[in-house]
């Protein structure tokens, strides 16, 4: 049985079932505004008018779609035939989809229902006259009459109207409540709260209403937005929750687009982009307003914000919600729209020792001896839910003593001042935590986590262990990436750096505003208590600061410097503070330092993308200095001198266009650990030996100027990491490479004048990685085989020009295409490789090798785990070169048109494999394809079923004949525009199956719709049991559909667990890949399964099933391996061999060529995307080979050598505006149906069908068209 809280279609909490003569305008009218009051969604049919004696359709809808049933029994209830019908539906839905049935006797006496006696006898007197001929129907209405009387409900009787609508919806809320997924685990005191705001709602109103929620920061507001979002999201057609709008809006709100295009983004309209708020604005009116709508707006700050997200009610559809969560009360009052206002409110004192308990003790209550202390600091915090989370937090672990001492503390604070509160856990930590705490909160909210800690390191500071102090104690938060704390503990921070000096910035220890900035270097007003600059952002690309040039003169203590937006020094500058430890200043302005200034606290400078042409004069000391980074400065010339930095450990000049010599002073560095000069393309002059023994990574790539590189000394037994990369004129390695013994990953990629490694490369123990793609080197050196450590190598691409000759393309229209590449002669790979035991990737990819290039011993490479050969000249590779690999998994042979063959791999392995005739055929061994299904490794069995690509596998549009069973129920029925479709299959188990290890069912669904739509499906799979207690339900929701596709779906029962999977359809832009696991129930004789689909927006043409049998699938693999015909390989891991087909190789004689002048003017191309790759990849064995043979879908193939071409009439099958349909038409080719332009023989000007066969294992790249031509490349 379903559970239909897991239906994510639902629309109603309750459906009320009635007579409307007897209650419509009494006691159902009243349960009715009570229920609606009490946001309970309700149907209720409101129509007046004389019914037919049918149920409508859109009843029947609207009791599938709700989660439960209000029946009113009333004296005349059975005398309507409508009634009795909804009644009988409403009770199949209770038994399938597990709705609840709440029955009211509304002034009758349940066991008259029970007995059918009185008005009910009398009214099935006469059904029994009018239905004479339906005796069936009758006798199901008083089954159910007689059924839901046995049902727990209420009797009308010696009741109160009033008390009785208030007992039923408070039992209704509490049932429906079990149903709606939690999503408040874990918070306290959330949950009376959030009934609260879910009331004011007002959820059953269609109508447009804008929710309010207010209150200080800190105060839970975010947390409970962020439930209740959770908790109706799936109610709304587009639901979208904006979090951090004050931050991320900016000071100015100079970043409000950047919302709206958020907001925009949850349509799934590819390509819009909101470049001016008004266009933003008229955007969302335009595309929102017929868009029921769920929009959260978090921490709004100004009337802009809402303005330019949220005008107005006309911008939303109905029934749209809009919450606001903000500080500012009179912000939702000024705007233009009436806010339902919600007032979130501080924690009571039982809520609050609730929560505190859980930060300072993990548990829910005191521990003894901590309860009056315990209960003062609740009081103390009162009822702020992040001062006491902070408090708790700070005071977990520590003894009782402590505690008495922070209540001490805590007294001295006013009760009414709620942000010194917090800061009580501030004034607790130590100075250099509260140091750290201070600059995070001041400059570094928001960013990496590693750059702060390098930065606050670089001040003298120990951030490692005083970030985790900070997160232990609530006052910071990591998300892995970034270091964050709540808006309220930066007020805090910024509030007491205000307090140091409220009038007078320059008296502050930090500055982080540009007025305030501006005020004090205006006026050189700084002091010794600055400690700190950070100046973010300006109001323009480049600021004019009117700076004194000796404003830094009198801040003796600033230790730190940041400038991240472009600014013109109109006066020059002077000086600098003597004290700073960190300078980073982007897009500095000037050509150099300031003369003659002292930076001897100096520890790390970064001056990014600056106008620096020398970095200083001589050679300047600057004993602590650790980091210099002037890359993307294009007018440095010369690194600057560095024998006066001897702490200096990390040197980048990345992208320094003009820089053409690096210092001498550089070649004994005796700390320097990173040296790198990426992207400097005129460098050219170096020392000509280094002998820094500490330097780790040198990276020169794309130095493309470097011809020689220097000699590495003895005692450089540091570095792990030479990167060459792209070092175009570079002509040899020195033979002193062979001095760094620590060496692990060297690479020379594209270093296309390098002809050979040096010798006593095999010296280098420690090489892990090495990367020869892209040189001259032909022949590699035996010594490699030496590195026993060696894990990648790569050698792709290396081969030189040799003789010619040509390649011919037979193509369409009877032409051919002759090409004359050079040819290339081939990498010489040593006769060995035994000694290459770690490789776990080896790249031997465009070399030009052929069968008998590769060693015989290959497969002693016992780690090898990807293979890469793609590009080359292989005919046949044997089997035992490849298939002993016990831990290959990626083998990659793409681009290797000579292939005629392929190896039998294990299991585990993918292969890729494109542009390929791969005619020799294996065939196929039906027992060890079985096995591989039939794996007692149920982690492989999974793991291929999940292989199976992202795509639909084309298949017939029409039912294959196999699916001779089509006894389904098809349902059909038109509901607010919508069309609806639902099949229902019901499989007898035979006793066979039961008594199996293996047996499946196959479900074949064909749709049909007017037009190209894309709707949903849903489908169920219900297991009878027959027992006392129903099967499970297991369901399968697929998500977008499209319309005249045709879906294979196969439930598989293998050993313990059930296996579901859609596994075929016909268009890849609508496809979703569905999978699901299943334990398996347990089942008895006369079980029965019942498979339901529905789909909306279509129908349902044709439905039909068949079984699934272990000894069918071996049968019908022996027939298709004595008719020549084989599967593709998959990426699951199993290959075979392509046979070929005389009878389609007959075919081939059609071909027609097109030259290439042609091809090259063809004006339009439609790429056939995810499904012609899919075909390159094979399909799935494992899975696929056992059930396509055993449905029918033809998915075997032999090969067809060439293109066929034929022309055809148009069909309703054509498909325009560049869609394709695809299908399977035999067992060797596939074909594409398209309209095509003006052909040669088509004089007439018309749009003709074209029908055009590949062959499954060499499909065409793109399909292209001119105006006179037609091709597949």
């Amino acid at each position: 049985m379903e559970d239909c809280s897991q239906n994510s279609k639902w629309k109603y909490h309750v459906f009320l079932s009635f007579r409307g003569e007897d209650t419509r305008l009494g006691f159902t009218d009243h349960l009715y505004a009570a229920l609606v009051r009490k946001s309970i969604i309700t149907f209720r049919d409101d129509e007046e008018l004389a019914r037919g004696e049918v149920i409508s359709q859109k009843l029947l809808l609207a009791i599938e779609e709700s989660l439960s049933a209000v029946l009113i029994i009333s004296k005349n209830y059975a005398n309507s035939a409508w009634c009795l019908d909804e009644l009988v539906k409403i009770l199949e839905s209770k038994r399938l989809l597990g709705q609840q049935v709440f029955p009211v006797f509304y002034g009758v006496d349940p066991s008259d229902v029970r007995n059918q006696r009185g008005s009910f006898a009398e009214a099935f007197k006469k059904h029994e006259e009018k239905f004479s001929e339906s005796k069936e129907k009758v006798q199901k209405w008083r089954d159910a009459l007689r059924e839901v009387a046995n049902l727990s409900g209420w009797d009308s009787k010696d009741q109160h109207e009033t008390k009785l609508i208030e007992e039923v919806i408070a039992q209704v809320w509490k049932r429906l409540e079990l149903k709606f997924p939690s999503y408040n685990d874990g918070l306290v005191a959330i949950d009376v709260r959030l009934e609260e705001l879910y009331s004011t709602l007002k959820l059953g109103l269609e109508d447009v209403h804008f929710i309010g929620i207010w209150g200080m920061g800190g105060i839970g507001k975010t947390t409970l937005t962020t439930a209740l979002f959770k908790k109706i999201k799936s109610q709304f057609d587009v639901s979208c929750f904006i979090a951090n709008v004050r931050e991320v809006s900016g000071e100015r709100n100079q970043y409000l687009q950047q919302l709206q295009n958020k907001i925009l983004s949850h349509l799934n309209i590819k390509g819009m982009v909101i470049e001016t708020l008004s266009q933003g604005k008229d955007s969302l009116r335009n595309l929102l307003s017929n868009k029921k709508v769920l929009l959260v707006l978090d921490d709004v700050s100004s009337k802009s914000q809402l303005e330019n997200l949220a005008g107005s009610q006309e911008w939303f559809g109905r029934g749209s919600r809009i919450i606001v969560t903000t500080r500012d009360k009179h912000l939702l009052i000024s705007h233009d729209v009436l806010f339902e206002m919600y007032e979130s409110k501080i924690l009571n004192k039982s809520e609050s020792l609730h929560l505190f308990c859980e930060k300072a003790f993990k548990e829910d209550a005191p521990k003894e001896g901590f309860v009056e202390l315990s209960e003062s600091v609740v009081e103390y915090a009162r009822g702020l839910p992040l001062a006491l989370e902070v408090l708790g937090s700070f005071l977990c672990g520590r003894s009782l003593s402590d505690w008495e001492d922070a209540l001490i503390k805590i007294k001295q604070v006013p009760h009414d001042d709620i942000l010194n509160k917090l800061r009580i856990s501030y004034d607790m930590l130590e100075d250099e935590h509260k140091t750290i705490f201070l600059d995070i909160a001041c400059f570094f909210k928001g960013w990496y986590k590693h750059k702060v800690i390098q930065i606050l390191e670089s001040c003298g500071l120990h951030p490692t262990v005083g970030i985790n102090v900070l997160i232990e104690k609530s006052l910071l938060t990591f998300d892995g990436r970034v270091i964050w704390l709540h808006d309220m503990l930066e007020e805090m921070a910024k509030t007491i750096v205000i307090q140091e000096s409220p009038n007078d910035p320059g008296r502050r220890s930090r500055l982080w505003s540009l007025e305030d900035i501006d005020q004090v270097l205006k006026k050189n007003k700084g002091t010794e208590i600055v400690q700190g600059i950070v100046l973010k952002s300006s109001p323009s690309t480049l600021y004019e600061a009117h700076w004194d040039p000796e404003a830094f003169t009198k801040m003796g203590n600033l230790r730190l410097l940041i400038i991240l937006c472009d600014l013109h020094l109109s006066l020059g500058l002077k000086c600098l503070s003597s004290s700073l430890k960190v300078l980073v200043w982007w897009g500095y302005p000037l050509n150099s330092l300031p003369v003659g200034i002292q930076l001897d606290e100096l520890v790390h400078l970064q001056m990014i993308n600056s106008k620096i042409k020398q970095l200083w004069n001589g050679n300047e000391y600057y004993g602590k200095l650790k980091v210099i980074d002037l890359s993307n400065s294009k007018d440095l010339r010369q690194t600057p001198n560095v024998s006066g930095i001897p702490n200096l450990e990390e040197l980048y000049f990345n992208d320094c266009i003009k820089l053409v010599e690096v210092h001498q002073s550089i070649r004994q560095h005796k700390k320097l650990r990173i040296l790198s000069l990426m992207g400097c393309v005129d460098l050219k002059i170096f020392p000509k030996k280094l002998e820094m023994f500490s330097l780790k990574m040198l990276f020169l790539s794309y130095c493309s100027n470097i011809k020689r590189l220097p000699d590495f000394g003895k005692n450089m037994t540091c570095i792990t990491e030479l990167n060459l990369l792209n070092c175009e004129n570079l002509l040899s390695l020195p033979n002193s490479i062979c001095n760094l013994k620590s060496l692990r990953i060297l690479n020379i990629s594209g270093c296309s004048k390098i002809c050979n490694l040096p010798d006593g490369i095999n010296q280098i123990m420690a090489l892990e990685d090495i990367d020869l793609s892209r040189t001259a080197i032909r022949d590699l050196d035996p010594s490699l085989l030496q590195l026993g450590n060696l894990k990648r190598l790569s050698l792709r691409s290396c081969r030189d020009p040799a003789t010619n000759s040509s390649w011919n393309f037979h193509l369409p229209f009877g032409k051919k295409f002759s090409f004359f590449p050079a040819q290339t002669t081939s990498l010489t790979l040593p006769p060995f490789l035994s000694g290459l035991s770690s490789l776990t990737e080896l790249d031997l990819s465009d070399c030009n090798l052929t069968d008998s290039s590769i060693p015989h011993d290959i497969d002693c490479l016992s780690s090898l785990e990807r293979l890469i050969l793609s590009g080359n000249n292989f005919v046949c590779l044997p089997t035992h070169y490849i298939s002993n690999l016990s831990k290959l998994r990626y083998l990659e042979l793409e681009d290797c048109p000579q292939l005629q063959s392929l190896p039998m791999l294990q299991p585990q392995v993918r292969l890729y494999v494109t542009d390929s005739d791969a005619r020799e055929a294996y065939a196929l061994d039906p027992q060890k394809i079985w096995k591989l299904f039939e794996s007692s490794d149920k982690k492989l069995l999974h793991s291929s079923l999940y292989r199976v690509p992202d795509f639909p596998y084309p298949m017939y549009f029409e039912m294959p004949s196999r699916f001779d069973n089509q006894n389904f129920f098809p349902l059909t029925s038109s509901y607010v525009s919508k069309l609806d479709a639902i099949a229902s299959v019901k499989v007898d188990i035979p006793d066979d199956c039961l008594l199996s290890d293996w047996w499946g069912v196959a479900v074949f669904v064909a749709l049909e719709a007017e037009g190209f739509v894309a709707r949903h499906m849903r489908l169920s799979w219900n297991f009878d049991t027959l027992g006392p207690e129903d099967g499970p339900s297991l369901s399968l929701l697929t998500g977008s559909t499209a319309a005249n596709d045709s879906y294979l779906f196969t439930l598989v029962v293998s050993g313990d667990f059930i296996y579901i999977q859609r596994h075929l359809s016909g268009d890849p832009k609508f496809m979703r890949k569905q999978f699901s696991k299943h334990r398996k129930p347990e089942l008895s004789e006369n079980s029965s399964l019942r498979f339901e689909v529905q789909v909306e927006g279509c129908k349902i043409r044709k439905c039909g099933w068949r079984m699934l049998r272990k000894e069918d699938y071996l049968e019908d693999l022996k027939m298709l391996n004595s008719s020549g015909l084989v599967v593709a390989h998959s990426d699951s891991g199993h290959s075979a061999g392509m046979n070929q087909s005389s009878e389609v190789e007959s075919k081939v004689k059609e071909t027609t060529a097109l030259d290439v002048q042609n091809i090259e003017r063809s004006n339009e191309n439609f790429s056939l995307g995810k499904m012609l790759h899919n075909i390159r990849q094979g399909l799935g064995v494992s899975m696929l080979a056992l059930i396509s043979m055993m449905v029918g879908a033809t998915i075997f193939h032999s090969p067809v050598n060439g293109l066929r071409f034929k022309k055809s009439a148009p069909t309703n099958e054509t498909v325009t505006n560049k869609l394709f349909k695809s299908q399977w038409i035999s067992s060797n080719d596939i074909v594409l149906k398209v309209n095509t332009p003006q052909l040669p023989d088509n004089p007439r000007n018309r749009k003709v069908s074209q029908r055009l066969s590949f062959p499954i294992y060499q499909p065409p790249r793109r399909l292209s068209f001119s105006q006179s031509h037609f091709c597949l490349t």
